[in-house]
Formats: structure tokens, C-alpha cells, sequence
């Protein structure tokens, strides 16, 4: 079966574009598809920098506590009392707590506490 060459050229224009026609985005188009991508992709960036800035701000803020201001009156100390206990009076303190009262030769005397 022998094919006629009109007919296949005319299946062949049918089926693939000729260079003449349109096939795919011109220069123009791309280049604009481009700016809009990195026009939006800088918008999408500012925002996410903005989101970011307050959401420190506010968990700053959030964390910092609250300034109170308080009357403030000058406290006085405890007094202090001081009393001069003998050697009973000592042991009858320390009474569960295992304890020794030795004398050193110079004439002093020294508490020792064992502590278990």
C-alpha cells in the first residue's frame, strides 16, 4: 500500500504545529510571569518579617512583669537578744543531739557537736 505524499504532508500540518504558530509564552509574557513571581514572593517575605516583628514584641511585652509601686516603709531589724547561758542550760538545748563540752589546756572550753 503505497501512501500519497500530499496526504501525509497534510496529516503531518495537522498534527504538528508549524513553526509559524503560537507555541508557548513569548519573551514578554515570561518576563512578566517572572517580575509577578518575584513581586510576590518579596510581599510574602515582608509579612512574615512584620508577623514576626510583633509577635516578639508582644511576647517581650507578655514576659516583662508588670511594674508595682509599693509604699515602702523603712523596716527596723529584729532586735537581737543575746543571753549568756552555763553549761546545763547548753546541754538541756542540744538534749537528742550528741554532744561534748571539752576543756583544752590554755583554759577554754570548746562545744563539740557529732552529727550522725
Amino acid at each position: 500500500m503505497k501512501s500519497n505524499p500530499e496526504k501525509l504532508n497534510t496529516l503531518l500540518e495537522e498534527v504538528l504545529p508549524s513553526s509559524l504558530d503560537h507555541c508557548g509564552p513569548t519573551s514578554v509574557e515570561l518576563l512578566n510571569f517572572v517580575r509577578r513571581e518575584g513581586r510576590r514572593r518579596r510581599i510574602r517575605t515582608a509579612w512574615v518579617a512584620a508577623m514576626a516583628l510583633i509577635l516578639t514584641v508582644v511576647l517581650w511585652k507578655h514576659a516583662m512583669p508588670a511594674k508595682t509601686f509599693l509604699a515602702q516603709t523603712p523596716s527596723q531589724p529584729a532586735p537581737i537578744a543575746i543571753r549568756q547561758v552555763d553549761d546545763e542550760q547548753l546541754f538541756a538545748l542540744l538534749e537528742d543531739t550528741p554532744a561534748a563540752l571539752v576543756s583544752l589546756p590554755d583554759g577554754t572550753s570548746r562545744l563539740l557537736i557529732l552529727n550522725p
